[in-house]
């Protein structure tokens, strides 16, 4: 059997872009007696293919002498804010764990024989496009009803029954404030608020947790509008009167108030109040103050500077930290996604090892996970 030598150095680097050891990734081929041989680069071509299929890169990259130079992976740059920070190592290394989970999930849904989502991409960007019709289509596709949102507490129980909304339809909703499980390396509101990838088969959304809660939701209704439009990307949602320069974005934030703030009920309630009560607007839709005179700004109601005192005064507060481990592993994973991993390892589909190393935590935290998720 021939054996191919492959370079200790795109090894490694291999298994760097997965988060493990060289050690770890070789260990995910199940092949013990070849341990040895397979550290040293000692292939056959079926173990070269099992590991380039672990290693999630191309077959040919392992026959390179060096790393490709341009395999950093990206998203458009779509953030409006003026003079906007460089998109720093913490976030890179945000998109990066995400598109790893992206591409297991990817290789499991074909596996299942999944099927294109129709609302990925639904609505191609033009200037033709008309808010009303693509938010309905969102609200409907969601099973959003007026009398679940009314029956919201508050800010981060609407949070929550939107992105189960979200999940419950096909798209990966994920929200830290962290990179991966390092406490110390907080994510950074003034660089970003959120993205989204619009693939057909498996869109996904990361929500930035460091933020206050209340703009957790503008932020997911504005990525969902993204998967609609078919258009990925990385964003943050200015306070300052948005350029026009990017439509996209206008056109997005324009869906999400839609979404939120329905032309017809927000008129209705604005016109039943004597005084405008944006207190008492921001509980009944259950968004902050801000989107309230935002709303009202762009349909009329008050002007620039009514806009820009309240905007100054709702100076976002950030959301608590801390909470039950346990509760926190899905939602900074996506619910879907941990419970279909999950549910692999339990079925020995996949490796404990792997399973745990996508997930940022340890072997025996993927096993208590199962209990807590029912999947024992």
């Amino acid at each position: 059997m021939e054996t191919l030598q492959i370079s200790p150095r795109i090894l490694n680097w291999a298994a760097d872009k997965r988060g493990l050891s060289l050690d770890e990734l070789v260990d995910l081929l199940d092949n013990p007696q070849k341990h040895d041989d397979l550290v040293a680069g000692k292939f056959s071509i079926t173990d070269a293919e099992k590991f380039a299929k672990k290693a999630h890169i191309p077959f040919g990259y392992l026959f390179l002498e060096q790393p490709p130079d341009t395999e950093q992976r990206t998203l458009p740059d779509l953030r409006q804010v003026p003079d906007h920070v460089l998109l720093s190592s913490d976030f890179f290394a945000v998109l990066d764990d995400v598109l790893r989970k992206q591409d297991w999930y990817l290789e499991y849904l074909q596996e299942q024989g999944a099927e294109k989502l129709a609302f990925v991409g639904k609505y191609p960007f033009s200037r033709q496009l008309e808010v009303e019709a693509i938010a309905t289509d969102i609200v409907e596709t969601l099973d959003l009803t007026e009398q679940e949102r009314k029956q919201c507490k508050d800010y981060k129980d609407f949070f929550s029954l939107l992105s189960i909304k979200a999940e419950k339809i096909g798209i990966l909703v994920f929200k830290s404030s962290i990179v991966q499980s390092n406490t110390r390396r907080s994510l950074s509101v003034n660089e970003f608020r959120g993205f989204a990838i619009a693939d057909p088969l498996a869109p996904l959304i990361f929500i930035n947790g460091k933020d206050s809660e209340a703009a957790w939701i503008f932020t997911l209704a504005h990525e969902i509008a993204h998967i609609w439009l078919g258009e990925s990307g990385v964003s943050d949602i200015p306070v300052k009167k948005q350029p026009d320069n990017n439509k996209v974005e206008v056109l997005c934030n324009r869906i999400a108030a839609e979404i939120l703030t329905p032309r017809k009920q927000f008129l209705k309630s604005w016109n039943e109040t004597k005084m405008p009560d944006f207190t008492q607007l921001s509980k009944y839709f259950n968004v902050s103050q801000l989107v309230i005179a935002r709303r009202a700004f762009d349909l009329g109601k008050i002007n620039w500077q009514t806009y820009q005192d309240i905007a100054e005064k709702s100076k976002a507060r950030k959301a608590a930290g801390g909470g039950d481990a346990y509760r926190n592993y899905p939602i900074r994973n996506s619910k879907r996604f941990t419970k279909a991993i999950v549910t692999q390892a339990m079925s020995g589909h996949t490796m404990l090892r792997e399973v745990a190393s996508l997930l940022n935590v340890k072997p025996d935290t993927v096993m208590e996970l199962s209990k807590r998720l029912s999947l024992r």
